[in-house]
């Protein structure tokens, strides 16, 4: 057993208590089946998930930064903006923040709330099993993405609502402000989100399993070879000239620090345990499609969630642009429960897979940076 595991065991048992909860939530919504307390019981799920996120202090990844952009002046947190290309939605939210309150915890509250509260009306709008869903995000995302980047997090709640559009089978023109308005939101808080608008775009039918297998190998081939970063590289130091450009300070910052930065943590280790996860959400969904009834909705989903495995698979080996895949698997915690409500018959089996295989998912998501996480530290032991 690894020092962080046995540290996160030892030490973390806020994590542990609430994926507990949660698992319990999720158990009692599967077995009792009551409508009305599954979804107040969700929505427990996620104030407790939100008070996680905003409580905490000096705790999670990028703990710094984020502190220093929320306590600097005006012209200091331009400066920031310039040198590390923060989204000016972001840097608005700060300014907006503290003029109403000079206290970090309470602008980690309003930023978690929205985030969180976005994510989980995705969540409630998607499927009839909500408190799967909020443990699927408690385990797979929160400790990965929404204990660090206070933006990013923001970002991903908002591209969650844009793909609420597709439920309706109109054409997207047609009621184009449900899913633009919240694309647009995501952007200026996280420019990358940009990249998920090619969600909207995915087949209306479920793509065929050979071309889903053939194409993911590939990708994940080139992904291990290495050649996709090495092509990154390439880009950026041909760009390099244009430094006047965010978007090209950006690709040479994060591909010439990509080593300094994975050398963190195993990355091949944690390369693998990413290509088993999916895989393992991979194979679930290709049965279901193939043999099971999915209706519009859980198909375009589905190719959602082929195009962040893809880019995962891409980018293997290297953590700060498989980042990028998070805001198209996402749709896995509405995906997932989606699947189980249509096979009511494989319920045991099911649950038994979804209480251990999340739970290994959760102490993979904090060991790379057990010593940011563990023990958790909250406001009050701040003051």
């Amino acid at each position: 057993m690894s020092d962080s595991i046995r540290l996160i065991l030892s030490q973390g048992d806020v994590y542990l208590g609430l994926f507990a909860w949660l698992a319990l939530a999720m158990i009692i919504e599967l077995f009792y089946e009551n409508e009305i307390l599954a979804r107040w019981m969700a929505r427990f799920g996620a104030i407790l998930i939100i008070l996680l996120i905003g409580l905490r202090w000096d705790t999670g990844t990028d703990w710094l930064p984020y502190l220093r952009v929320f306590y600097t002046n005006n012209s200091s947190s331009d400066y920031d903006s310039v040198v590390f290309g923060i989204d000016q939605g972001y840097v608005a939210f700060n300014r907006l923040m503290i003029a109403i309150s000079d206290n970090y915890t309470t602008f980690l509250l309003v930023d978690a709330i929205i985030a969180v509260g976005a994510v989980y009306i995705f969540i409630e709008k998607s499927t009839r099993l909500p408190n799967m869903g909020v443990y699927l995000f408690y385990t797979s995302y929160v400790t990965t993405h929404f204990m660090g980047s206070n933006r990013r997090m923001i970002a991903i709640g908002f591209v969650c609502l844009g793909f609420l559009a597709l439920r309706r089978p109109e054409r997207l023109w047609a009621k184009w402000s449900r899913w633009a308005i919240p694309f647009g939101a995501a952007a200026t808080f996280h420019r990358t989100s940009l990249v998920a608008l090619l969600g909207l775009t995915v087949s209306r039918r479920a793509w065929p399993a050979w071309a889903v297998a053939l194409g993911l190998l590939t990708c994940l081939g080139l992904g291990i070879s290495g050649a996709p970063f090495a092509a990154l590289e390439a880009l950026g130091g041909t760009l390099s000239q244009y430094t006047g450009i965010t978007l090209v300070e950006k690709l040479i910052f994060y591909t010439s620090n990509e080593t300094q930065v994975s050398a963190e943590f195993n990355v091949a280790r944690q390369a693998a345990l990413g290509v088993a996860r999916r895989s393992s959400t991979l194979a679930i969904l290709m049965l279901y499609m193939k043999f099971g009834k999915p209706d519009e909705y859980a198909a375009k989903l589905y190719n959602i969630f082929i195009i962040g495995c893809s880019l995962y698979f891409l980018m293997v080996g290297s953590p700060i642009f498989q980042i990028i895949s998070t805001y198209y698997s996402m749709v896995e915690i509405v995906l997932l429960p989606i699947v189980f409500f249509s096979i009511p018959k494989l319920k045991v089996p099911y649950t038994l897979y979804l209480i251990v295989f999340p739970f290994l998912l959760l102490l993979s998501a904090l060991t790379p940076y057990a010593n940011l996480y563990v023990p958790y530290r909250s406001t009050f032991e701040a003051y």
